[in-house]
């Protein structure tokens, strides 16, 4: 009995050093999944949502993060996303359109980051967008994600940083769509690599970890990014090209709103360039 006791000690006063870590070990460290709480499983697989007050069917919601860093005694530290048929080291597309094919959908962000670098972090960093160098390359002339061709607008656009379509749960022909992309890409026409964008419209997402954050995994509400948005049935509102003032609305909520979080009760701290 006495050695049983002496045991039981033992493997307690293991698991109260171990600290987070052990509890974490059900996926891989850098494996940070991200979930729609707002997205409700309908008819046909698709997510419905409420967006002020009306209901909507979603059609499509994707979008890429890039330039993933973590700060490190007050320094930030660029690390790799885990390459596959979602991610490159550089870019990773996050896709959420099915509700009940898991295989059309990509919901958690791989960082190649192993737990020890992870417990030194005070805030993990993405670029919600694509890179200047990256954006500008036709889409079926590049690797995963960035063959992804719904994403692709044009050589000059570039690629939709984020991509949003709804249609009305009342009327099917009530369709809205959101193309967050650069904007006055200076270049003679679509198949011409642009000099330069003069809206570059990336936002960066900072995201602290705090004490109370025991688990990598992000919970996000499309209805927060279309909080108080004019959406008229029809409107396309595409960032790279000429659009309605009343969608500006819209890219103030993904730089201003609490739409994106750790699964904990903190902040995110989000801002553009």
């Amino acid at each position: 009995m006495a050695g049983i006791k002496q045991y039981t000690g033992l493997l307690v006063a293991a698991l109260m050093t171990s600290g987070c870590s052990f509890f974490s070990a059900d996926k891989p460290p850098g494996d940070i999944p991200v979930t729609f709480t707002d997205l409700k499983a309908g008819d046909n697989c698709l997510y419905q949502l409420n967006v002020n007050g009306e209901q909507w069917n979603l059609d499509y919601l994707a979008f890429y993060l890039s330039q993933p860093r973590l700060k490190i005694d007050g320094r930030w530290q660029p690390v790799a996303f885990k390459p596959g048929p979602w991610q490159s080291k550089k870019l990773a597309l996050m896709q959420f359109n099915s509700a009940c094919n898991t295989e059309a959908n990509h919901t958690v962000i791989k960082l190649d980051a192993n737990q020890q670098l992870l417990d030194r972090a005070s805030a993990i960093q993405f670029t919600l967008g694509v890179p200047f160098d990256s954006n500008h390359v036709i889409s079926d002339h590049q690797s995963p994600p960035l063959n992804n061709s719904v994403m692709f607008q044009s050589i000059r656009q570039g690629h939709s940083f984020m991509r949003i379509e709804l249609q009305q749960a009342s009327e099917q022909a009530g369709l809205w769509s959101f193309m967050l992309a650069s904007g006055e890409c200076q270049g003679s026409n679509d198949d011409e690599t642009p000099q330069q964008c003069d809206k570059p419209n990336r936002i960066t997402l900072d995201l602290p970890l705090k004490a109370n954050v025991q688990d990598l995994r992000l919970v996000a509400k499309l209805s927060q990014i279309l909080f108080r948005a004019d959406m008229p049935a029809g409107q396309e509102c595409n960032l790279a090209g000429q659009y309605d003032q009343s969608c500006r609305k819209v890219l103030r909520n993904l730089t201003s709103r609490d739409w994106i979080r750790w699964d904990a009760p903190h902040q995110a701290y989000l801002k553009q360039d």
